[in-house]
């Protein structure tokens, strides 16, 4: 495995120790197999779908504590936007979210491919 010094010690550090510290976008999407799940339900739910956490769990097949841990990442991302009023608390999803347009390309293109 390639190692590195790292900037602030001599300790040596993979690149693998690197990417963790500092990952990408797309390393941030599925760096928590809970989230990759979550985006997935989302995935396959109509534009403007709302959850309750705990239903968003079940669609995801997650526990409730992965959708709480993961869920300002979630509405950061613009997925899920928050229901005003909604008791319990609801979130919908976001129908022109542009992460869920490119995810649903890339799912269409990785499908594509595979059945070739």
């Amino acid at each position: 495995m390639s190692r590195q010094q790292t900037p602030d010690t001599d300790e040596p550090t993979s690149l693998a120790e690197l990417r963790d510290e500092y990952p990408s976008g797309w390393r941030i999407l599925i760096q928590n197999e809970s989230v990759g799940y979550m985006l997935d339900a989302l995935l396959d739910a109509l534009p403007g779908s709302e959850f309750t956490k705990s239903e968003l769990a079940r669609e995801a097949g997650v526990s409730r504590q992965s959708v709480y841990t993961h869920l300002d990442l979630l509405l950061a991302l613009g997925v899920l936007t928050p229901v005003e009023n909604a008791s319990p608390e609801r979130y919908r999803v976001t129908a022109d979210s542009d992460l869920l347009t490119l995810l649903h390309q890339v799912n269409g293109l990785v499908n594509e491919r595979l059945s070739e």
